[in-house]
Parts: C-alpha cells; sequence; structure tokens
C-alpha cells in the first residue's frame, strides 16, 4: 500500500467511526476524542491531499487549518439559514470528507490518463 492511500482510508475510517459513535448510544470517554480528531483533521486533509504537497508537515498544518474553516463555515451557513442542527452538520462534514478520500482514490488514475 502506497503512502498516498493511507489517508483516504485513515478519513473514510474517521468519518465512519465518528458517525457510529455521534449517533448510537455509545458513552465511552473515547467519543469526544474521536469526535475531537475527525473535526480537527479529516475535513481538510480529504481536500489538501489533491495537492499532492511534497512536504509532509506543510500538508498536516494545511488539513487541520482548512479543518477549521470548513467545520466553522458549515456551522455558519446552518446558523445563518436557520437549518441548525448538529447531526445534520456532523453529517455534511462527513459527506464531505468521505467525497475528498473518494477523490483522492480516483485522483493519480486520472492523472495517468492526462
Amino acid at each position: 500500500m502506497t503512502r498516498s492511500s493511507w489517508w483516504p482510508i485513515i478519513i473514510i475510517a474517521s468519518a465512519v467511526g465518528t458517525g457510529l459513535a455521534m449517533t448510537g448510544s455509545i458513552e465511552s470517554p473515547i467519543r469526544p476524542v474521536v469526535a475531537f480528531w475527525f473535526l480537527l483533521t479529516c475535513p481538510g486533509m480529504a481536500f489538501v491531499r489533491l495537492l499532492r504537497l511534497d512536504e509532509r508537515l506543510i500538508e498536516f498544518t494545511l488539513g487541520i487549518a482548512l479543518s477549521i474553516g470548513i467545520d466553522a463555515l458549515v456551522a455558519e451557513t446552518m446558523a445563518l439559514t436557520r437549518l441548525w442542527s448538529p447531526a445534520w452538520a456532523l453529517a455534511i462534514l462527513i459527506s464531505m470528507s468521505i467525497a475528498g478520500a473518494a477523490l483522492q482514490l480516483v485522483a493519480p488514475h486520472a492523472a495517468d490518463e492526462l
């Protein structure tokens, strides 16, 4: 397995794990840690990885910054449209993260065709 295929797997597993932990009746001290990990890293890393940066530290830093920005943008949009729902906000972030991870898995093959 190559370096490029690890992050999409981590993002998808984190998204599924967070969704199950938050929607299920799981009362565990691990639940906030899983949610914090997902919200802080996955939405941004799903899209920053498409830039194919060489420096891992820069990539990770940009991923965290973009995650915070995406989280805030989703929350603000929902609040301003008076459609605020934590469950729907999480569903949107999970969907965006899985879509970005899927693009990472498809993008190397699409680049070969060009």
